[in-house]
């Protein structure tokens, strides 16, 4: 099954929070603009009314992230290159499982500072610190001086444990048919 570059892929709701997370609206629209043909940034920036540094910002960023390419030629007449622009959604899939291998890593590291760390915590504002901080400062708040307090971090730890499974899940298992459908192309 051979999908088109981009219609079935922004179906998937991963997908399409990516962009909206990266891109905006207008990055959503640039991508239904350009699904299906090549578009220099100027006739990109005009169909959709935008400015044309706008375009090319997002036109870059997903360039940035391997979701588009361009050819660059030269204008004979004015001596100026002019960009067309080509996308690679099925890519996405990999940008974002990426994505959240990072984030897994930044909450792996997360965990294991929480697990092998004792806390204290100021009874007035809550502020927390390791031990070895709340020692030094003989138990006394950096904040407010008042008294710190053994703090149970089990909640925390129970809490990115969840995260880190969930996360886990979705890498070995992405969720969607347009993932499915993006790895066939």
């Amino acid at each position: 099954m051979k999908m088109e570059n981009g219609s079935a892929i922004l179906e998937d709701s991963n997908v399409r929070q990516f962009f909206e997370e990266t891109l905006g609206d207008e990055g959503i629209k640039i991508i239904h603009t350009l699904i299906g043909r090549d578009a220099t940034d100027e006739s990109i920036a005009e169909e959709l009314g935008i400015k044309l540094n706008l375009a090319r910002k997002i036109l870059y960023k997903l360039y940035d992230y391997r979701l588009a390419s361009y050819a660059r030629t030269k204008d004979k007449d004015i001596g100026w290159y002019i960009y067309t622009w080509t996308l690679n959604l099925p890519r996405v899939r990999d940008v974002i499982i990426e994505r959240k291998k990072r984030v897994l890593d930044d909450l792996s590291s997360r965990l294991d500072y929480e697990t092998n760390t004792v806390f204290f915590s100021c009874t007035n504002d809550r502020f927390r610190i390791p031990y070895d901080i709340a020692s030094e400062r003989e138990f006394r708040c950096p904040q407010c001086e008042g008294t710190l307090e053994f703090s149970n971090n089990q909640v925390v730890v129970e809490r990115l444990e969840s995260e880190i499974a969930k996360l886990q899940d979705e890498i070995e298992k992405p969720s969607s048919d347009a993932f499915s459908a993006s790895r066939m192309q």
